[in-house]
């Protein structure tokens, strides 16, 4: 019996059926590889944040010799020291070299500065990698995290899944978690009443953020012109003055909305 041919219809359906198909996997595999980026920058921001954290934690029983008052303030500018987000504080340590002479400070002082374009990447590199916050362990697990120079000025940055530089701010008193949301995530229990008080202690309550651009590369905030914290003496880190109070505010929502930080579990609570 002769076997019927398929007629041009059938060809065009069934052409158009595997294309539909193909799109489908197409999409479900894109969507996998960008969930995979997502969930590497997540991991990689989570081993960031760990070493900060813990850093930032041994400030509490540091003994500074003053008053409750005073004391805040000088773990402030100690905090912004061994930790600076901005190369405008490592310039300003370095016309004072002899008066930070502490270890981290002194590789800081010492490492060629970058310019302000990824300046919160690069000093979070060189925070993580030359200040010595950094254990042995840490290293290894931090060499699973892809590094570069993304504007070629000499200074390294840790890159997320989509080849940005993973972005610092040491006192993010103004960023609004979720993006565009109007509500600062640093407000109520996560800051201290008071910047000078010692209930809670100086150093709980406004923490550093890491971030990612996300899939877009877009930051979508504003770093506030890398102004110095150190300069502001007495004030650094005081989130109730400037210039940290504009410091992380939200800039573009439309843009910072797919970022990743280290805050986002703690945001959708």
């Amino acid at each position: 019996m002769k076997r019927r041919a398929f007629t041009l219809v059938e060809l065009i359906v069934a052409i158009a059926v595997i294309a539909v198909l193909m799109a489908m996997i197409g999409a479900a595999a894109s969507a996998a590889r960008s969930n995979r980026k997502v969930a590497a920058t997540r991991a990689m921001i989570a081993k960031l944040n760990l070493i900060l954290t813990t850093q930032l934690l041994t400030y509490n029983s540091k003994d500074v010799g003053t008053s409750a008052t005073t004391r805040a303030s000088l773990i402030r500018c100690l905090i912004t020291a061994d930790m600076p987000d901005r190369w405008t504080d490592v310039a300003y340590m370095a016309g004072k070299a002899t008066e930070y002479t502490a270890p981290p400070q002194r590789a800081y002082i010492g490492t060629p500065q970058g310019t302000s374009t990824y300046a919160g990447a690069e000093c979070l590199f060189m925070v993580v990698m030359q200040g010595g916050l950094a254990s042995c362990l840490d290293c290894g697990t931090l060499k699973t995290i892809d590094i570069g120079d993304k504007d070629n000025d000499g200074a390294q940055e840790f890159w997320d899944s989509w080849g940005n530089p993973i972005d610092y701010i040491l006192w993010p008193y103004a960023v609004e978690l979720p993006a565009g949301s109007g509500s600062r995530f640093f407000s109520g229990s996560r800051l201290p009443a008071d910047p000078n008080g010692t209930s809670p202690p100086p150093t709980l309550g406004l923490r550093p953020l890491i971030y990612s651009a996300g899939p877009d590369g877009e930051y979508g905030l504003e770093r506030n012109n890398e102004a110095s914290n150190l300069a502001a003496l007495t004030n650094c880190g005081n989130w109730q003055t400037a210039p940290t109070i504009t410091s992380a505010k939200t800039m573009n929502a439309a843009f910072a909305r797919d970022n990743i930080t280290n805050f986002d579990a703690e945001a959708k609570q």
